[in-house]
């Protein structure tokens, strides 16, 4: 019996064999496309490949089976003569179709129940949480920013904020001072949409957009600024704090954020008014923790926080779930920072350089199942908390790859830099130090040196010829030490006591030069004995004349009204004849470096930087030149 061909062609067989096969394959292409942007789990494409590679053998059978020969059709046509009943072949073909269809459903149903019926039991509801990364297929993109540079002090690249829908994207670039763009992700060819520049002062940046998607919030010079998603003029809202740069929310047309003087939880308006604190109990009182990265949760009740022991351990600190109402708060989950609600039901949180999800019960306010990572490689900065990603209120989450960049913190090296840019360094070990300055002769160095948890901070003094290093100070909030002019004493700020001195060979006890309640910073003292230093948040300066260097001073302080608005940065430097102070301002709208006649600062004012920003101003030893830090 030899195959023939052209009878098979014009079989249902073959018809079948064709038809499906194109159906499949168009079927395959859609299905690949639209269920990554449906977010559909995995087993929903397993189950419907199965379902259609299955109906393949069972149409063509069904094909197969109704297919009529020759000698069929006669006796069709006979049964017919003779009123006999005959289902013509399109209905047949119809019927293997349907028969195709309606298994092709019934396997779509209950594929997934007998691949894995314990895992849609009702005792095994509670646990599919816990298994959500095994079985979850998430749709992936590239959002290409372009190079953004480095931010200083915390070296990260850029900060990046989503709106509630996720199609409007913020996000700063930091290679020539600190530039805010939003982008609109809808448009078909995404442009960039300058916003404006932000001051680099004590802190800028961590956006957001407010809950009406109208306004995107920002830290400006360490100010809570807002501005228009359509551009315009910055808003300041509050000129009399000091913002952490530990992010802060809004919600009800109010803002909550932390406040460097006391590291606690403060609320305003967002248009602008009174401060209070949300923790009025901690009014006046020795901070018990800090607190960072708050966030609201559904129904503005209750918020979300970061708590550590330091400003520089936030990384491992806890986050709690804070009443708004009365303040009380509760551990939910240990050793993490930075976390964010996600309508499904979960918070996202940082660990180490990763993001974390857990389960979370707004009813409760509790965390339920176990803690599960998400992405791994996440660009982070452990000390401060700080991660780059952001989470839209549909569930869509962007972040920046990288690394854990706070492990380089603690590895400075002091180093010296010559005019045209070479550097030498110095035999002292890697560290993290700040507050570096040259003794008047020029043969000592000193300068505070936090400890390996940032949390804590002392003096000390390094001997250029000896090459040994000298300890002055033992109490652990030791910063910001000068020199006095004939280079026999040390004076320091003593944690928010005020200002001690101390002999620069480690004789002596420590002395308070005089005692306050708050943060007390020196920053120059004359050869009249007139010392310059700062106190408050917002900072106010002043100046006093001390009769000894080693005893409190008897004289009342006299406020040096340098600018409008002193930032906490100002980095005020004394010229070494001390007739003249130069330090940073923003009352342009960046920050710059002035110089101004010391203490007549009426006489006169120059602006010293040309660039986008000037900080860190450092005269010479013959107080003609100035070196300042360009671009932040």
């Amino acid at each position: 019996m030899t195959f023939d061909w052209e009878r098979f062609k014009q079989s249902n067989v073959a018809r079948i064999f064709v038809a499906y096969a194109v159906v499949v394959f168009a079927s395959m292409q859609i299905l690949d496309y639209l269920l990554p942007i449906i977010e559909a789990p995995l087993w929903v494409a397993q189950t419907l490949t199965i379902v259609l590679f299955l109906g393949f053998p069972i149409s063509l059978l069904i094909g197969w089976a109704y297919q009529k020969t020759s000698a069929d059709l006669s006796e069709d046509r006979s049964k017919a003569d003779k009123g006999g009943f005959n289902m013509p072949r399109q209905k047949l073909i119809m019927i293997g179709l349907a028969a195709s269809a309606l298994f092709g459903f019934l396997g779509l149903v209950l594929m997934p129940y007998m691949l894995d019926q314990a895992a849609y039991s009702p005792a095994a509801e509670s646990s599919r949480d816990q298994n959500i990364l095994s079985n979850f297929r998430s749709f992936r993109s590239r959002v290409l920013l372009g190079a953004t540079g480095v931010r200083g002090l915390h070296n990260t690249r850029t900060d990046i904020a989503i709106s509630k829908d996720g199609m409007t994207l913020a996000y700063l670039d930091n290679q020539n001072g600190s530039r805010l763009y939003i982008r609109d992700l809808a448009s078909v060819e995404p442009e960039d949409r300058f916003i404006g520049d932000l001051d680099l002062t004590n802190g800028s940046g961590l956006m957001f957009f407010s809950q009406d998607g109208e306004w995107l919030h920002f830290i400006n010079g360490a100010q809570l600024a807002r501005v228009r998603i359509e551009g315009g003029a910055f808003q300041i809202i509050d000129t009399g704090s000091s913002v952490l740069r530990s992010s802060f929310t809004a919600y009800d047309d109010k803002v909550i954020f932390s406040d460097t003087e006391d590291s606690q939880l403060h609320i305003i308006p967002a248009s602008g008014g009174q401060v209070q604190s949300i923790l009025p109990s901690m009014d006046g009182q020795a901070a018990e923790k800090v607190f960072t990265w708050p966030r609201v949760l559904p129904g503005n009740e209750y918020l979300m926080v970061t708590t550590s022991d330091s400003l520089t351990r936030v990384g491992i600190g806890d986050i709690e779930v804070l009443n708004v109402a009365d303040g009380s708060r509760d551990i939910i989950i240990q050793n993490a920072s930075n976390a964010t609600y996600v309508s499904s039901g979960h918070i996202v949180f940082v660990r180490d350089s990763d993001l974390w999800t857990v389960a979370f019960d707004l009813a409760s306010m509790s965390v339920m199942g176990s803690e599960v990572p998400v992405i791994e490689n996440v660009e982070t900065n452990s000390q401060y908390g700080f991660a780059t990603y952001a989470i839209s209120e549909n569930g869509k989450l962007f972040y920046l790859p990288g690394s854990d960049v706070g492990s380089t913190l603690n590895s400075g090296i002091v180093s010296w830099i010559s005019t045209g840019g070479d550097r030498v360094e110095t035999e002292i070990e890697a560290g993290s130090y700040s507050n570096i300055s040259l003794s008047p002769t020029e043969d000592r160095l000193v300068f505070t040196s936090f400890d390996a948890s940032g949390a804590g901070s002392d003096i000390f003094v390094w001997d250029l010829n000896r090459k040994t290093l000298g300890r002055r100070t033992f109490d652990g909030v030791a910063t910001n030490p000068i020199w006095s002019q004939d280079g026999r004493y040390l004076i320091y700020s003593h944690g928010n006591e005020g200002i001690k001195s101390v002999a620069a060979n480690g004789t002596q006890q420590p002395k308070f030069l005089f005692e306050s309640n708050s943060k007390t910073r020196p920053f120059g003292l004359s050869e009249a004995g007139e010392l310059i230093f700062d106190m408050g948040v917002p900072p106010k300066m002043y100046y006093v004349s001390l009769a000894d260097v080693s005893e409190p001073a008897e004289n009342p302080a006299i406020e040096l009204e340098l600018a409008p608005q002193i930032v906490p940065f100002h980095a005020l430097n004394l010229s070494p004849d001390g007739n003249w102070v130069a330090y940073v301002s923003n009352e342009t709208g960046s920050a710059q470096v002035y110089v101004r006649p010391f203490p007549q600062i009426d006489r006169g004012k120059w602006q010293v930087s040309t660039t986008a920003v000037g900080a860190h101003p450092i005269w010479n030893s013959e107080g003609k030149e100035i070196f300042y830090f360009s671009g932040g």
